[in-house]
């Protein structure tokens, strides 16, 4: 079962917040606080990752199936998470306070419930580094998507 489409992103991340939205979605007026407690939270239509730096560069992968991919195996994943997120327009904007990623990321299907699995490793050597720089692909981000 091969993926059906894989984008790579390079999100800034600010003050430890990194979230997606609708990409139809205006700007939102009042940012959403960072996650805390689990690496992937959806608030207010949003889906809210948990970031381990202040201030960086993260690396950013999405990948879109036509089911449910197996359980990735490809590297040590720190944490992962399952949720479930609505897109109605089928892209996706990432955002930090800095504003919106380049490019958006593209599912596929508007109107579509999507099951979301996301991984990550590195956050905490990004923890150590964001504090005396601005790193840059050192806290990595493997994001599913399939529909419901």
């Amino acid at each position: 079962m091969p993926v059906v489409r894989r984008q790579e992103l390079e999100p800034y991340v600010e003050f430890y917040a990194l979230w997606a939205e609708d990409a139809d979605e205006e700007e939102p007026a009042e940012s959403p606080e960072p996650a805390e407690a689990e690496l992937l939270e959806v608030r207010e239509r949003r889906l809210c990752f948990r970031s381990g730096g202040h201030t960086h560069h993260a690396s950013f992968t999405a990948e879109v199936w036509d089911q449910e991919p197996p359980t990735d195996e490809r590297e040590i994943w720190e944490s992962s998470a399952d949720t479930q997120w609505y897109c109605r327009s089928g892209e996706m904007a990432l955002w930090s306070y800095a504003g919106p990623s380049e490019p958006v990321v593209e599912l596929g299907m508007a109107d579509t419930l999507w099951r979301v699995r996301a991984y990550v490793s590195g956050q905490e050597r990004v923890r150590e580094l964001a504090q005396q720089e601005v790193p840059a692909g050192v806290e990595r981000f493997l994001v599913q998507f399939w529909p419901v």
